[in-house]
């Protein structure tokens, strides 16, 4: 065993007893473990010694060094998340010595690498400290119980290093535990292995006080750490969580693992998440994790991100393969990776009997209502989404209802589109759920991902039909999605809900919000009279025909206003008092239902029954379920990512 500068530094620091059995990882092969161990010559030491004040300290040691110069680099954006983020701007004192602690030369290049210059030396210890204050995003946070360290945003790396296994070491207060799904190090306890920097980046690290339920599924074991000050629901977590888990296991097939490590966030206001190789890092609130309310969004949140596990994880767009760092990463398949997700998250709940079918049903009526309200449908295709989602989906302006269109929400309505096409042309023999686990077995990340082409191929090796015309109308063009012929295939129909009393009887296209006394123009929808009369984002509203508007007071407003009817709007716009007068239009659809037909045929109840893993209830029986337009970018149940 070799007991290099790498190794010794481990062994130096100071002693912290860890409990038996604290750290949750993915265990790997004796052997193998060994030798990944033996070839380390990059080692993350993390001290969090001042976490009480946000604050990390790096150090990244290199051995076997053998040029004048040495470039370190830190992500741009984290993976999971397509926006760069820039974490290098929470980076502070940079410094550098050989492995006789004498100082070496650092230099910034560029805003995210630094060049040390090594003078020849063989080792090389580069330290930095992180201020760790983003707990939202997922990326870094810590204070006096604990520390989330994902690693795009906490550790550097040297690009010629970035294939070799790297080792990470944690100095942490006395009786803080390690959650994490980096393998444990066989020769130093407080250390983990990953094979190499892209599996320590897809590995988030827990480190402090935190709640740990275990369990296994197929004799694999998996556990949830849950932080923040709660009372977790342990039996009914474990019993939940285990269902989603070997639903989607017989989707694909296997548990692609060897431990899997659900990473919880518990705190007031806390939702989204995020996936990674065997872990995923998931914020919600404290009653959530307790039973109580947003458990079922809980529950969606968790069947999203484990169906990433496979989705993205394994199987992943070639746009994204291998991961560039340092700048933004395109592919027209993000409607794929995020948006079929979507698709199977509420389908996963359904199957697992975690959701009752006209409750699913009634979600999904809600997400036509919502995608078929946003102008931009016929603007920006579906493809074109996915490719400008670091420029436009991450990016959000005003303007965004009338120019663009949700990869998640209306990627996973195409999904089901072509899972009920599927279903129709072979009968139900065949479904989306075919198509998505060959595609898993024939293009995972290590053949180099999966394209268009590898779709299209793959729909028509299941159906002997091509799909060609299928994408040149919804994914590459802008067509108005056809949901109802996809519903009609299990036995469904979908139509626009009854007008009720309570509903507008007109509109006038304003998204508004209130800001201390008025109703604010948050977007002037291009569809509406207001967007045509010149009513622009922020827009104070003082006045609707008169009478004072406050933003929730709207619709009811809009209630005694007729189609049009002549309206009075009064505003301030850059302090100036103004108005403008405009005709009230014809109210949009405010929901729609999706209805069992009475009399179904037998392929509908099997494509039905199939599809959701429940009984037909009756065919006696017309049942609806409806909803209101649901947040078209509320696609984890919780938040986006």
């Amino acid at each position: 065993m070799r007991h290099g500068p790498v190794m010794m530094a481990a062994a130096l620091l100071n002693t912290v007893w860890w409990l038996a059995g604290c750290a949750v990882a993915q265990p790997i092969a004796g052997e193998d473990a060994r030798a990944l161990a033996d070839r380390v010559r990059t080692e993350y030491v993390v001290s969090l010694a001042q976490t009480h004040t946000q604050t990390v300290e790096i150090t990244v040691i290199f051995d076997g060094i053998d040029a004048p110069t040495l470039d370190l680099h830190l992500p741009v954006w984290r993976p999971g998340r397509y926006a760069v983020n820039d974490h290098a701007g929470t980076v502070r004192r940079v410094r550098a010595e050989d492995g006789d602690r004498r100082p070496l030369g650092v230099e910034k290049t560029a805003k995210s690498t630094w060049r040390v210059r090594t003078g020849g030396a063989e080792t090389v210890r580069v330290q930095y400290d992180l201020y760790a204050n983003s707990l939202a995003d997922r990326t870094r946070h810590a204070d006096d119980t604990h520390a989330f360290l994902s690693g795009s945003s906490v550790f550097m790396y040297a690009e010629e290093r970035r294939a070799e296994p790297v080792r990470v070491t944690i100095d942490a207060p006395d009786g803080w535990r390690v959650a994490t799904g980096l393998d444990p190090d066989p020769h130093l306890e407080r250390s983990w292995i990953a094979r190499d920097y892209d599996v320590l980046v897809d590995s988030p690290i827990e480190v402090g006080l935190h709640h740990l339920i275990e369990f296994d599924v197929d004799g694999v074991p998996h556990q949830i750490a849950i932080w923040g000050r709660c009372e977790p629901a342990a039996d009914t977590l474990r019993d939940d969580f285990a269902k989603i888990i070997a639903t989607q296991r017989d989707i694909f097939g296997d548990l692609p693992y060897g431990r899997y490590v659900f990473l919880i966030h518990a705190y007031p206001g806390g939702s989204g998440g995020t996936e990674h190789l065997n872990s995923t890092i998931m914020q919600t609130t404290p009653a959530a994790v307790e039973g109580g309310d947003a458990y079922r969004r809980l529950l969606g949140l968790a069947s999203h991100e484990f169906f990433h596990t496979w989705n993205v994880k394994r199987l992943r767009p070639a746009g994204l393969v291998p991961y560039d760092y340092l700048r933004e990463n395109y592919t027209d398949l993000l409607w794929v990776a995020e948006g079929t997700t979507v698709y199977y998250t509420d389908v996963t709940l359904v199957r697992a009997g975690l959701v009752k079918p006209d409750d699913y049903l009634r979600d999904m009526a809600g997400r036509v209502a919502s995608e078929r309200a946003r102008p931009g449908i016929g603007v920006q295709s579906l493809a074109a989404s996915s490719f400008d989602a670091w420029i436009k989906f991450n990016r959000s302006t005003p303007d965004s209802v009338n120019a663009t269109v949700s990869f998640y929400s209306k990627g996973s309505l195409v999904s089901l589109m072509l899972d009920m096409e599927v279903r129709r042309l072979t009968d139900n023999a065949a479904s989306l759920d075919d198509v998505m686990a060959d595609l898993y077995r024939r293009h995972t990340v290590e053949s180099g991902g999966f394209t268009t082409a590898d779709l299209l191929a793959s729909l028509e090796r299941h159906t002997g039909t091509s799909f060609d015309e299928f994408f040149e109308r919804y994914v590459s063009g802008v067509e108005p999605l056809d949901v109802e012929a996809a519903y009609a295939v299990a036995g469904l129909t979908l139509e626009p809900r009854k007008p009720r009393d309570e509903d507008p009887k007109s509109y006038l296209g304003l998204d508004l919000r209130q800001e201390g006394d008025f109703a604010v123009v948050a977007a002037a929808r291009a569809d509406g009279p207001g967007y045509a009369a010149g009513l622009i984002a922020g827009d104070q509203i003082v006045a609707l025909d008169g009478m004072r508007l406050r933003a929730g007071d709207l619709d009811r407003r809009l209630r005694r206003i007729e189609p049009g009817q002549d309206v009075l709007v009064t505003f301030i716009r850059r302090e100036e008092l103004r108005e403008t007068r405009f005709k009230a239009a014809e109210p949009k659809p405010t929901g729609y239902t999706l209805t069992r037909v009475k009399e179904p045929t037998d392929l509908q109840v099997a494509v039905y029954e199939s599809w959701l893993g429940q009984d037909w209830p009756g065919r006696s029986e017309s049942q609806p379920a409806s909803s209101e337009p649901a947040d078209p970018d509320d696609p984890h149940a919780e938040s986006k990512p």
